[in-house]
């Protein structure tokens, strides 16, 4: 699915949540955690190297079920209207698998922290916030907050070949810096707990060595 300048203009001023529902929804969140004091965040993308806030533990966690893709629309952060870039998700895969970082947050500025994260995540509702159970490396189990792309939003971009996204992100730069820079910063963050995803690295190879991209 390809999407003109224009049809990016007006999903940007539609798909954006109201103020009440962001406040409804994180107040669900809140309800639903297994703790209120005690909160863990799972980053898979962005949050690994720049979290935003202040965390009192930190540990590489696998995530099973779910797989990491770039498979969301970026208009602002990667990308713009005209050139739109492609973004990080967690998908649900039967046999998937996700390994990240583990956030615990400061029962002392989880309110503020939490409330960073939303407005960090929560502006057009393509994902949805969910607690899921990841692995330590040490066999122990946590519930932890994530957020998982709706599908279903027109922002969802879906899977595509490693061409096409080289073909995307080569030229996608957004107010938080270049789709490139995304990418390479995601594999390096991969790399430092160990996981390896050959097709993320194809597409930077094909970004780097070939000169019709850039």
């Amino acid at each position: 699915m390809t999407l003109s300048g224009s049809a990016f203009s007006k999903l940007n001023r539609s798909l954006q949540l109201s103020e009440e529902e962001r406040d409804r929804l994180f107040k669900k969140m809140i309800i639903e955690a297994p703790d209120p004091v005690h909160i863990w965040v799972f980053g898979f993308g962005s949050l690994m190297w720049k979290p935003g806030f202040v965390p009192i533990e930190r540990h590489p966690a696998l995530l099973r079920g779910f797989e990491r893709r770039f498979n969301i629309w970026s208009t602002k952060g990667r990308g713009t209207e005209k050139h739109p870039g492609l973004t990080l998700c967690l998908e649900p895969a039967i046999y998937g698998r996700c390994k990240g970082i583990v956030y615990k947050i400061s029962p002392k500025t989880r309110i503020r922290d939490l409330k960073y994260l939303w407005d960090r995540e929560m502006t057009s509702g393509v994902y949805n916030p969910k607690w899921i159970t990841v692995e330590l490396d040490d066999g122990s189990e946590l519930r932890t907050l994530t957020w998982v792309v709706n599908k279903f939003h027109s922002r969802y971009a879906g899977p595509r070949s490693a061409a096409e996204m080289a073909k995307i992100m080569a030229h996608s730069k957004g107010k938080y810096g270049t789709c490139r820079d995304y990418l390479v910063n995601t594999i390096k963050e991969m790399a430092k707990i160990g996981e390896c995803d050959p097709k993320l690295n194809e597409v930077l190879e094909l970004i780097e060595n070939n000169s019709s991209l850039s």
